[in-house]
């Protein structure tokens, strides 16, 4: 009986530490004192476990568009910004321009900012979006500083364009050696049969006669 109470007790502290990893459980602790702290314990560990969950396919196609989106956003950002638009008017425009997924974090983004957030911190909110943790930084500190953001937008377009030639070129190779494996699968037991055995049997054939 104490085997198994034993047993049972270090299954669920696994299971704790799978849910909820130290990281996570500090984070949890200090969420009622975090600066932001406008989300209760629930979300704060709701967050942790959906974070350890494997990602759905509709969740990796909208990972993915938002992060292809980057280029462009940026893109169009400077553009805007170098026609005498401020940020917070740039971003409205933006996003009315491109399509969804982004749409929406870019309207998120002109939303905090009419509802009177300071602008650093509704740029800065960008950082979640996946791709745009870079640019949501610098932006941040750029309209914080007052400086002008056209040379920065421009300059993470260029290597968002890179890194996604990069990762293009990545898995052009992965498709590369994995379109061998079904050759060999195919080829091998052929090779075997027709090479292999014959000789194989040949010499077993001398040898026993």
């Amino acid at each position: 009986m104490t085997v198994l109470v034993g047993v049972a007790t270090l299954a669920w502290g696994l299971a704790v530490w799978l849910l909820i990893p130290p990281a996570g459980a500090a984070r949890l602790r200090a969420a009622p004192r975090a600066p932001d702290a406008g989300r209760s314990r629930w979300d704060v560990w709701a967050a942790e476990v959906r974070a350890r969950l494997p990602e759905s396919r509709a969740e990796r196609r909208r990972r993915e568009a938002l992060m292809a989106s980057v280029p462009v956003v940026c893109g169009l950002l400077a553009v805007c910004v170098e026609a005498g638009a401020p940020a917070r008017s740039a971003v409205a425009v933006v996003a009315a321009t491109v399509a969804e997924p982004v749409a929406t974090e870019l309207h998120g983004v002109g939303q905090r900012i009419a509802l009177g957030i300071d602008e650093p911190a509704a740029w800065a909110a960008l950082a979640a979006v996946p791709g745009y943790r870079a640019v949501a930084r610098d932006l941040a500190q750029a309209v914080a500083r007052g400086t002008g953001v056209a040379e920065l937008l421009r300059r993470h377009a260029r290597e968002a364009r890179r890194d996604a030639v990069g990762a293009a070129q990545a898995r052009a190779r992965t498709a590369g050696v994995y379109s061998v494996i079904p050759l060999m699968l195919c080829f091998l037991p052929a090779f075997l049969l027709l090479g292999v055995v014959p000789v194989l049997a040949a010499i077993l054939g001398s040898a026993l006669g």
